[in-house]
């Protein structure tokens, strides 16, 4: 996914488990116009299957998905809503 993407807004739920970062990211979207991005940094291990299950029932987009594990665990998904 080389696509430049503009960030619209992003929210921090590091820290957060299931089904908090998801929760957080439905609130922002809700506040976005569509075609907006949202960036949701997580470090919840089970924040990947999550999304991808929760994005496969609304009409948004994730746009870019990435992970690092050191120092600590850190994934950043940018989803647009549609």
């Amino acid at each position: 996914m080389s696509e430049h993407v503009e960030i619209t807004h992003s929210i921090d739920t590091s820290g957060t488990r299931c089904p908090i970062p998801l929760l957080r990211a439905k609130q922002a979207l809700k506040d976005l116009s569509q075609g907006d991005c949202l960036e949701v940094i997580a470090t919840d291990p089970s924040a990947k299957p999550d999304f991808d299950a929760m994005l496969k029932h609304l009409p948004h987009e994730l746009v870019s998905y990435s992970t690092q594990s050191e120092p600590t665990r850190l994934d950043r998904f940018v989803i647009r809503k549609g």
